[in-house]
């Protein structure tokens, strides 16, 4: 009885780890840029753009435009203190092209936040 109990523990632990592990694949969102923006030294032009990463990892974003990859940038997560509620797009000016320093997505607790690179 107790190894019969010990086994079903063990499915249910890897069963939920499974599910776990699938909560945290890659993420594929969408943003418009109204202009062109700078993002980790990367110009990209105005338009939409599927945005590809993992959730609760820092790592590379994937910048994805008519299912070609154009840009991948690392990025750090910051914690929010609440569920955001809306997508949001922050820029930085300091030249001709706004830069691109955080994209935060509607649900998620964490936004991606990217280094300035060469401007």
């Amino acid at each position: 009885m107790m190894r019969r109990t010990l086994s079903l523990l063990a499915i249910i632990t890897i069963a939920l780890g499974a599910v776990a592990w699938a909560a945290q694949k890659e993420q594929r969102r969408q943003v418009t840029f109204t202009e062109d923006v700078l993002v980790g030294g990367q110009l990209l032009k105005k338009g939409t753009y599927t945005v590809v990463y993992q959730p609760g990892v820092e790592g590379q974003a994937t910048f994805m435009r008519g299912g070609k990859t154009v840009a991948q940038v690392p990025y750090k997560l910051v914690r929010l203190t609440q569920k955001a509620t809306t997508d949001s797009i922050t820029y930085r000016r300091t030249g001709p092209q706004p830069v691109l320093t955080r994209l935060t997505f509607a649900g998620q607790l964490e936004a991606l936040e990217f280094e300035s690179g060469h401007e």
